[in-house]
């Protein structure tokens, strides 16, 4: 009888806490959305339990939709991502990608100007602030452009974006400066993207209340200037002058890279926000020789750029042929998909691999995956789908002094992250991952 009290107890401890998988609580835990973290089975703090560094200032989206600067090696948690009807905490803002607004100046009131004229009304920016320019028409017909005269990187793959919001006018088009080739063009009534040139891609992300981040990234290199277009129409460039219809724009950003990062101002010379790391020290790690499980989710951001590693979501690694790692893949036809992987000097690489277009790239894509490594075994679940185990591992890598690299090759948001020193079976990462 007592035994059988002993076993029931020892149960219902290690399923007790709403982080635990039936039968199986983690002990490493970070809820960044709730601020919630545990190392080693016990209820720790942010700093205790993770290194963060960033060697700049950083933007974020705050409670009320606001856009925030926190300064040097600042993490951006509680950051908030519109749903279409109210702002959502999703976690910890992670970018590990360096990125610098190209544009000296973020405000495009300064900017030239053809057949159009700026002002500053009394009108709120995503900044919370009333610095939002009104771009209006002023011509009966022809172009009405307000652009920077700098051109930028030259062969370089690029993306352009800005802040905008209808003020009287519905579209705003991202232009070249030879008025006979238009990027793309946003519908900022409707928020749809318009019409896109081929071989280009647009999005536009919600910013809450009629405000849009409008962003395109150039297939070869951003080599014309950063012009933004007031239109009457999709796919134009032109708008009648009517009174004071036109559109708001905020927050202009130039920046190398094939996806559009967190925004970057600048206010007379250009501006980087320095890369993140978030590295879990080994003391603070859950270890076993034989069996591990991890889950993590969140939103991520990234494109269909051919290479082997767009995402890595986590890399435990002690040199290169021995780590655990998550990544997502879009070389060849393997478009999103996410590879488990873990690699030991006599077992060597084991691997298994979700179906291609499982994320399919774009602005903060949701997921959530879980992975099993032991000894004999790898296998992964991706949204509540379970792969087919690989069996032909013979070791497990010894991790037990090395450090875990959260988000390694990552831009996006991170919810939740959770490990365990043991195996939660199939069934267990199927309701990780779930």
């Amino acid at each position: 009888m007592q035994i059988g009290l002993s076993l029931s107890l020892t149960a219902q401890l290690r399923s007790s806490s709403a982080y635990a998988v039936p039968g199986y609580d983690p002990a490493l835990v970070f809820d960044f959305k709730n601020s919630y973290y545990r190392k080693g089975g016990a209820s720790t703090t942010f700093s205790s339990a993770i290194t963060h560094s960033r060697a700049s200032s950083a933007t974020m989206v705050n409670s009320s939709g606001t856009l925030v600067t926190v300064g040097n090696n600042v993490p951006r948690t509680g950051h908030h991502i519109y749903n279409g009807s109210a702002w959502v905490n999703e976690g910890i803002l992670h970018e590990s990608e360096a990125r610098t607004n190209l544009l000296p100046n973020s405000s495009v009131l300064g900017y030239s100007k053809i057949g159009i004229a700026t002002s500053t009304p009394t009108v709120v920016s995503p900044s919370g602030l009333q610095d939002a320019v009104l771009v209006r028409p002023i011509v009966a017909t022809g172009v009405t452009w307000v652009y920077d005269l700098t051109i930028y990187n030259t062969g370089v793959v690029t993306t352009i974006s800005t802040f905008a919001k209808a003020s009287g006018k519905s579209f705003l088009t991202t232009s070249n400066s030879n008025n006979t080739s238009m990027y793309a063009s946003f519908n900022l009534t409707t928020g749809t993207v318009g019409t896109v040139t081929s071989g280009y891609t647009a999005n536009m992300e919600d910013f809450g209340n009629g405000w849009y981040r409008c962003s395109v990234t150039t297939p070869t290199g951003f080599n014309e200037r950063a012009i933004y277009a007031v239109s009457d129409t999709d796919n134009a460039v032109s708008a009648a002058a009517n009174g004071n219809d036109g559109i708001l724009l905020y927050g202009a950003q130039v920046e190398a890279g094939s996806t559009p990062s967190s925004y970057i101002p600048t206010a007379g010379a250009s501006a980087t926000r320095a890369a993140e790391t978030l590295t879990v020290p080994a003391a603070n790690l859950p270890y076993d020789s034989t069996n591990m499980s991890i889950q993590m989710d969140g939103k991520m951001t990234y494109a269909d750029t051919g290479v082997g590693l767009e995402v890595q979501q986590y890399r435990w690694q002690l040199n290169a042929t021995n780590y655990i790692s998550t990544n997502m893949q879009t070389v060849g036809g393997r478009t999103g998909q996410p590879v488990f992987s873990q690699r030991q000097s006599t077992s060597n690489l084991d691997q298994v691999g979700g179906g291609n277009n499982v994320y399919n790239p774009d602005v903060n894509v949701p997921f959530n995956i879980a992975a099993r490594h032991g000894s004999t075994f790898i296998n992964g679940a991706h949204e509540g789908t379970l792969l087919t185990a690989n069996t032909t591992p013979t070791a497990l890598p010894d991790l037990s002094a090395t450090d875990l690299e959260l988000g390694n090759i990552f831009m996006g948001t991170i919810g939740q992250f959770r490990m365990w020193d043991e195996d939660l079976t199939d069934a267990g990462i199927v309701e990780a991952s779930t």
